[in-house]
Formats: structure tokens, sequence, C-alpha cells
């Protein structure tokens, strides 16, 4: 199945992270209406016998023609939709939610004693800049609405 972009060129490769693939599918004729003819033909002797017998066979002059309405040609294809910039902060938001949710259990370590923020400052400062990154993400989004 082909893949072509939103301006029918063919691509090969998509870039998933940046685009999705959605069935399609590409007009490719018009196929016009068939007006069905019946066969017609005559017979003739192949063979004559002596006691008078003949073989015959059946020769088409007109072969048959079966009627067959208009109909469209279409090619199933996928289309590769590139994401809008909203799209593309909501997906970047919804990983770093993700982030921070994988890393939920530090925090909780850090709040009950079991651990000190010295032993997981790297996931710390981390967590901080995906926060900082999702604030500024969601205001461009409030902003453009």
């Amino acid at each position: 199945m082909r893949t072509l972009n939103e301006n029918g060129a063919e691509i090969q490769n998509p870039n998933l992270t940046l685009g999705y693939l959605a069935e399609d599918s590409l007009f490719i004729r018009r196929h016009e209406a068939i007006e069905g003819v019946e066969e017609q033909g005559h017979y003739e002797t192949t063979k004559e016998y002596p006691n008078g017998g003949k073989e015959i066979a059946w020769i088409i002059d007109v072969p048959a023609v079966e009627a067959k309405e208009a109909w469209d040609e279409y090619e199933d294809i996928l289309r590769y939709v590139e994401y809008t910039k909203e799209e593309l902060a909501e997906r970047k938001i919804q990983e770093l939610k993700q982030n921070l949710s994988d890393t939920d259990y530090v925090a909780i370590k850090i709040a009950e004693g079991a651990a000190t923020l010295d032993e997981y400052a790297q996931i710390v400062a981390q967590r901080a800049e995906w926060r900082a990154e999702i604030n500024k993400l969601e205001a461009m989004l409030k902003a453009g609405q």
C-alpha cells in the first residue's frame, strides 16, 4: 500500500512523531458503462458423411459482452497527516506528564523519609524541568485559543 502526504506526493518513511497515517482512498479513473451484447453467430458444416450425417460447429461472429454499469476505480492508500503545532504541544505535554508519573515514586520516597534529596538530585532537577516545560506549553496553548 502506498503512502502519500497531504499534497499527494508519495513518501517512503514518514516521521510518525510529527504526524500520523490515516486510511484513505485515491480516485484513479472513471469507467464508463458498457452495453450488453448477445452473442451472434452461425452454424457451419465441418464434415459431411456418406450416409447424409453432418458435423456442425457454432461459429461466433459477434462475441457476447456482459453489460456493466459505470463505476469509479479507487486505490487504497495511507495518507500521512502532519500534526498541527497545537497537537504537537499536546502530545509533548502528555509525554512530560507521563515522565512525571513514572518518577512519582522518588517524590514519595523523599516525602516519607525513605530517601534523601541528594540521592535523587538528578531526577528531582529533571522533574522541575519537565514541570516548567509543561507550564510553558500550556500557556502557549491557552494564548493560541
